[in-house]
């Protein structure tokens, strides 16, 4: 199992509690992507920033074809302009 290094900008959603083997309770989705957050370290501060825009940095790891992440950081982005990129 390999990790990549990267940074994501999205929308915090909500995970169906219950659904995810890893516990996930927050995804970020960019893309049509969907990034669930591992809910250890930075990653436990982004359950209480749903529908929150914001710029992720973390490990990507890729487990029976669903991505999740281990963040090691996170900004709050103060608008949606990063949208039109």
């Amino acid at each position: 199992m390999s990790k990549e290094q990267i940074t994501v900008k999205g929308y915090v959603t909500a995970v169906p509690r219950g659904t995810d083997p890893r516990q996930a309770r927050v995804a970020i989705v960019q893309d049509d992507v969907e990034y669930r957050i591992i809910p250890r370290g930075a990653g436990v501060d982004l359950d209480d920033e749903v529908s929150v825009p914001v710029e992720v940095t973390g490990l990507l790891e890729v487990h029976d074809e669903v991505s999740y992440l281990l963040v090691r950081g996170y900004a709050v982005l103060e608008d949606d302009s990063w949208l039109e990129e």
